[in-house]
């Protein structure tokens, strides 16, 4: 008997992919909203398809019509109606009674809860936005327009935390409402307890800012102390500092005033007119758009079509965060490839994967073959580039550079970080070939750069730092000769 072809098998989709893929393609069934909806303004909902076999497939919604819009959201797959019964039945025990309504009423309270709070910057649970929603039906005009009053009484964003939203989730959601409705435009009711966390954080603020001030007249002092000194001690001071054998033992104070004297110091050997000169070259090479991974097309996801892109760069990042965690790395690029397909970032999450699971050799052969596999993309490039054992590292970054110059889609802010770390780590290491006007050209560069995460740019500033001593350690060595 011949053998089935495994392609020619059907696919077994998980219940997060049916649901996405699927379950429009089902009848809608029976549905759910709790009975006092329209005076608490928050509530449940549930929705159901029915499969061939009898069962249903049902979603759940907490929806919060006075501010949060969706807050959070499940789902029950392929399940006996008797199982969605039982959750009638256990709310009803718990004093919320469901009543069955039409489809076109649910549908209608969830997108105006979605556009209510979208309106002051609130975004869905993620799960929703994920999985979810692609159990609604598309909101054309084929759903019949039910006016769904939204907010408080009197239409303001009002927030309620139950208790179930931390202090810190709280203080993120009235920041929100403060930037987006302004002052005296959002009401907010929260338990007593939670009230004094939340914002007690005043003070806490009020310390924090009297700390970084009592951190910047310490450096001011530091700076007077080294300003008295000629500038002869001061080399001698540098060098103390930063010899080996007294790094180890250096006290906070110690690591404080060598930063503050390296910074001194490169300043007093600079040449402004070659600083501004590299500067300017610096913000030649890298002018090229920058953008979020939502926003499409991109270099991230150059290649892939048809799919949902917040969708996309949720499960992309999921994986991400799973590989680097290593929590089911496996499972969650599966997930990206059933979402992407075969692209080029999930070979990407590939190489990943290998750099963290495997030796430092499978991992330079596995680079080596995407490079060669997948000649024109950017993140995969990058790393190609930027893993090279160049003994100059001048080649390293004149081929870093061509790879952004070559790049023809705006560049992510998930690339461009990566880039610029690598890019640094080169720059700031090649002390040979770096001048200290490169340095100090890079690091105004960085200063004034908006195409990087802040947690990104104090990676390069520490880099640069350490770039800067090195140089010094050298310029002043050679001179003594």
């Amino acid at each position: 008997m011949k053998k089935k072809n495994a392609t020619n098998q059907p696919q077994i989709l998980s219940p997060e992919n049916y649901i996405r893929q699927k379950s429009k393609n089902l009848p809608i069934g029976k549905c759910f909203v709790m009975k006092t909806w329209e005076k608490q303004k928050f509530c449940q909902i549930i929705i159901t398809r029915k499969h061939s076999n009898g069962n249903v497939s049902a979603c759940l919604y907490l929806v919060d019509l006075a501010c949060l819009g969706v807050k959070d959201t499940a789902y029950k797959f392929n399940v006996p109606f008797e199982d969605i019964e039982v959750i009638l039945e256990s709310s009803k025990d718990s004093g919320h009674d469901f009543i069955e309504v039409p489809y076109e009423l649910v549908h209608n309270i969830i997108h105006a809860a979605l556009e209510f709070a979208e309106e002051y910057g609130l975004k869905p649970h993620k799960d929703f936005t994920l999985t979810t929603r692609h159990f609604l039906e598309e909101d054309t005009e084929d759903i019949p327009l039910i006016e769904i009053a939204c907010g408080g009484d009197d239409g303001k964003p009002l927030y309620v935390n139950s208790g179930h939203d931390t202090p810190v989730r709280a203080k993120q959601i009235l920041t929100q409402l403060q930037k987006t409705a302004g002052e005296g435009n959002y009401h907010y009711i929260i338990p007593g307890e939670d009230y004094e966390e939340v914002f007690g954080d005043e003070e806490a603020e009020e310390d924090e800012e009297a700390e970084e001030d009592e951190e910047n007249d310490e450096e001011d002092e530091i700076i007077a102390k080294i300003q008295q000194l000629s500038k002869e001690e001061q080399k001698k001071l540098f060098f103390k500092l930063i010899a080996k054998k007294n790094l180890e033992k250096s006290t906070d104070e110690d690591i404080k005033t060598l930063m503050v004297l390296s910074d001194l110091l490169a300043h007093d050997l600079r040449d402004e007119t070659k600083i501004r000169e590299e500067f300017e070259v610096f913000k030649k090479k890298f002018d090229h758009k920058v953008v979020g991974t939502v926003e499409h097309p991109n270099s991230l996801f150059a290649d892939v079509q048809d799919v949902d892109v917040e969708i996309l760069d949720d499960v992309f990042f999921y994986a991400i965060d799973c590989v680097t965690l290593n929590e089911k790395p496996k499972h969650a690029i599966k997930e990206f490839r059933n979402e992407a397909g075969e692209c080029h970032a999930t070979d990407y999450l590939e190489l990943l994967y290998v750099r963290n699971k495997k030796s430092r050799k499978q991992f330079e052969q596995k680079l080596a073959e995407l490079a060669q596999k997948h000649p024109h993309y950017f993140l995969i490039q990058t790393q190609f580039y930027a893993n090279q054992q160049h003994e100059n590292k001048k080649k390293i970054l004149e081929q870093l550079e061509k790879v952004w110059h070559d790049e023809k889609l705006p560049i992510t802010l998930y690339e461009a970080d990566i880039f610029f770390k690598f890019y640094a780590i080169h720059l700031t290491t090649d002390v040979i070939d770096t001048t200290l006007s490169s340095l100090l050209a890079f690091e105004q560069f960085i200063e004034e750069y908006e195409g990087i995460t802040q947690e990104t740019f104090y990676q390069i500033m520490s880099y640069i730092h350490i770039g800067k001593m090195t140089s010094l350690l050298l310029y002043f060595k050679l001179e003594n000769r």
